[in-house]
């Protein structure tokens, strides 16, 4: 794959992972979610969460500046250390690949997301609402974690393996290391 065609690709995918992320609120048919049982507890359990962690927008924000310059200004894209073996046309096309099965990923974790958000809305104790949502949102967050790592093997360079590498720690600390009960 050549340089041209990542250029308009490249933006392209970080358009529409951008779309599915933060602007999914517009795109969904879903009822703002209401309380009706009221309780405080309940209320404050929903502001508890959250869709994406800080870390994994700070990160998302600079594969999107990665991706910005790579795209429109290449002379400067020698900043992030980029790693020249690794351009390849196959190695390109995976990354696309993986950046594809990434975004269907994200779609997919939007839906549960807001399936789930509908579940606890409605007061459906019985189904422990609130530890499938985090699963979705878990879900949501492997996503991402998956278009880094698609992100890094089409613009393969060394800060994107430093990010994913700080992306995956700040993953297996949120979710790895505590047992399912522990976390709520």
């Amino acid at each position: 794959m050549t340089d041209p065609t990542l250029q308009l690709y490249l933006p392209s995918f970080m358009v529409v992972a951008t779309c599915l992320i933060i602007f999914w609120n517009q795109f969904r048919k879903f009822k703002p979610f209401t309380v009706i049982a009221g309780t405080k507890e309940r209320i404050f359990q929903y502001n508890r969460m959250k869709r994406v962690s800080l870390i994994f927008w700070i990160i998302f924000s600079i594969f999107g500046i990665m991706t910005i310059i790579y795209s429109v200004v290449p002379d400067l894209y020698f900043v992030f250390l980029p790693l020249d073996k690794f351009h390849h046309p196959s190695i390109n096309l995976m990354g696309l690949l993986i950046m594809l099965l990434a975004i269907v990923w994200i779609f997919i974790a939007q839906i549960n997301i807001d399936k789930e958000l509908y579940k606890f809305s409605r007061d459906i104790e019985s189904l422990s609402a609130m530890e499938l949502l985090h699963y979705s949102e878990r879900m949501l967050l492997s996503g991402m974690l998956v278009l880094f790592i698609g992100f890094f093997t089409t613009i393969t360079n060394i800060i994107g393996l430093l990010l994913i590498a700080f992306g995956a720690f700040a993953y297996i600390s949120m979710f790895g290391t505590k047992s399912r009960h522990e976390q709520y």
